[in-house]
């Protein structure tokens, strides 16, 4: 079901305050700035909105349990999302075991459907499919917005600098040097941005905006960050990502946040995707 593993790439940039360190030239500001320390792992409530054009809104609500495997056994991160709304989909539940991005193997992911008490892996054909109908229908952010690229996979330039939220930001295009990179056919992200300008702060090298556009440098999409710190870290609060000319936005609020709590490696199996998220955490206690 895409509506849920679009939410995989939500949650893993989570810096530590004591990584930042100046850079000169885009290409290094882009290496530093991915290269700050994540949390280990992440337990959090994901709030959706999805406004559409019209003005209508429909919402969903996420707990999120995540860790990040460091590269063991060729995986970037595992995570899994329980639904906790809309009602009628209440207790699906979704695990993936996520490979880092530009890797040429696939993500192995399963989905838990209460009403069947059954679990089943996902194939790979049916991740470009969506329906209206899903609360990700109208959603303007999928994956490949959200993961942290590797910076090798772009060529930087810095175009300019401007203040946001009144700090200093470079603003540095970065274009895909091979445009199946940027565009995340394998994980069956939007397919039609090939051009980003990141807003990073100068001063703590945080992203806070990025705009994507097309190959006929039309913007596609604004995403705004909001952050928080928690034990040393700086962590999503929020994300608002709007169309250009359009009443549509997907905005995305963090709560109920809790990092390095230990998580084992064990509680990402898919017979947690029954148990649910209480299991989860009596098992770290």
């Amino acid at each position: 079901m895409k509506l849920l593993r679009e939410l995989a790439g939500l949650i893993i940039m989570s810096l530590s305050l004591g990584n930042i360190v100046m850079a000169d030239g885009a290409a290094s500001i882009m290496q530093k700035a991915h290269e700050v320390k994540r949390v280990d792992d992440q337990i959090a409530t994901l709030s959706f909105r999805f406004i559409a054009a019209d003005q209508s809104e429909k919402q969903a609500i996420y707990t999120m349990v995540w860790k990040n495997m460091h590269g063991k056994d060729g995986y970037d991160n595992k995570v899994i999302f329980f639904t906790d709304s809309p009602p009628e989909k209440r207790g699906i539940a979704y695990l993936g075991w996520l490979r880092p991005t530009g890797s040429d193997k696939l993500d192995d992911e399963w989905i838990y459907l209460p009403e069947l008490r059954s679990t089943r892996r996902i194939p790979h054909r049916d991740h470009d499919h969506s329906h209206d109908d899903d609360e990700f229908g109208n959603s303007l952010i999928s994956r490949e917005h959200l993961e942290p690229r590797p910076p090798q996979l772009d060529d930087h330039k810095i175009t300019g600098e401007q203040d946001f939220n009144g700090q200093p930001h470079y603003l540095i295009s970065s274009t895909a040097k091979h445009t199946q990179h940027m565009q995340h056919s394998k994980h069956g992200g939007k397919k039609d941005s090939t051009k980003r300008i990141n807003w990073v702060d100068k001063n703590s090298l945080r992203l806070n905006r990025i705009q994507f556009y097309d190959n006929h440098d039309k913007q596609l999409l604004d995403m705004k960050f909001e952050w928080q710190q928690q034990q040393g870290y700086w962590i999503w609060k929020g994300i608002q990502a709007s169309k250009p000319n359009s009443n549509e936005k997907t905005l995305l609020e963090f709560s109920d946040i809790k990092i390095n709590s230990k998580l084992k490696d064990r509680s990402f199996h898919k017979r947690s995707l029954q148990k649910g998220v209480k299991h989860i955490k009596m098992e770290e206690r």
